[in-house]
């Protein structure tokens, strides 16, 4: 019975890390095709590239740490968690995972920057998105090192396949309120920002009325469908994984289960994150469709901006508004 027992829990650790690391180099490859192209492309040469580039690089470090160190440990059965090399790894990743949420947040605050303040996008965004980026990154340094704190701990499991918060009044407190709650928040204000955008955008054309004629207003309309798809979609993802990691997760029962709904559902969004963003960016899967440009070393060219004029106290203020994310 023991034997037994033992090659199933032989097998089940290989099949686990071969899922992790799968999923993981997908990730890996699809993000760092990502962070590549935003430097490729002369359209991504703003401060929309810029932190794009940014939130693909977390994305990036994040999956790494789970085919680089989660895998390698679980099929090796490495059960060694409470080590002090596994708990700063799980540091080093939360790290990450807030880096991209911040970067999320400063992507929208970009475009709605633009629309309604574009004397402040061309002073922070437009000048200044290095010190921006250090910025955020700083930010995170101090969600860093709250983990510092004694029972503050987040490791992964390679026995039972998952990540888990410390079992200790700092570990359920940083579980709930910093990871689940705060996550949430920023997801919901990231969805408003666009959605007050997408509003913006469609009050602009309404303006503008007959001076556009019917081709012309399907494509704007359908650009800016595709702007709150985008919005809706990377949203939801995220806010999704935190509920499955810390709700859904608490009602299921047995290890699979668990697996799927915390290390899998966490791979997976920042995998899917990296799809969506090829998936709503047409300069990207353009550019995808001739790979040799990827590695030449000219500038792959694609339009970055279009023009639309809006009606502002009697006269016409043209403004430049970013469509990378929805054409």
């Amino acid at each position: 019975m023991n034997q037994s027992t033992s090659t199933i829990n032989f097998i089940n650790d290989r099949i686990a890390a071969s899922i992790i690391f799968g999923v993981g180099m997908s990730g890996i490859i699809v993000n760092f095709t990502g962070v590549l192209l935003t430097f490729r492309i002369r359209a991504l040469r703003s401060s929309f590239g810029r932190l794009t580039a940014v939130h693909c690089s977390a994305d990036c470090a994040i999956l790494a740490i789970f085919t680089f160190w989660c895998a390698p440990r679980t099929f090796l059965e490495y059960f060694d968690h409470h080590s002090l090399i596994s708990r700063k790894i799980g540091q080093v990743s939360l790290y990450f995972w807030f880096i991209t949420l911040y970067s999320q947040l400063f992507i929208s605050l970009n475009r709605f920057t633009l629309l309604f303040f574009p004397s402040v996008y061309k002073k922070i965004f437009q000048h200044r998105t290095r010190h921006l980026i250090i910025f955020y990154g700083v930010v995170c340094v101090g969600h860093f090192c709250v983990y510092f704190g004694d029972g503050c701990d987040f490791y992964f499991n390679a026995e039972t396949y998952f990540w888990e918060f410390a079992d200790t009044p700092c570990g359920d407190s940083i579980a709930f309120w910093l990871d689940f709650i705060f996550g949430c928040a920023i997801c919901v204000v990231v969805l408003l920002l666009d959605v007050i955008c997408v509003m913006n955008m469609r009050r602009s054309d309404s303006m503008m009325g007959d001076r556009l004629d019917s081709h012309e207003r399907k494509l704007r309309s359908h650009r800016e469908m595709r702007f709150l798809a985008q919005a809706c979609c990377t949203g939801l993802l995220f806010t999704l994984m935190l509920c499955s990691f810390h709700v859904i997760s608490r009602y299921v029962e047995g290890t699979w289960p668990t697996f799927v709904a915390t290390t899998l559902v966490w791979e997976l969004s920042h995998l899917g994150d990296g799809i969506i963003l090829f998936s709503f960016n047409n300069e990207m899967k353009r550019a995808l469709m001739r790979p040799r440009t990827l590695f030449s070393f000219s500038t792959i060219n694609s339009t970055a901006t279009v023009t639309t004029r809006v009606a502002s106290t009697g006269s016409r203020q043209i403004r430049e508004v970013s469509t990378i994310a929805i054409r």
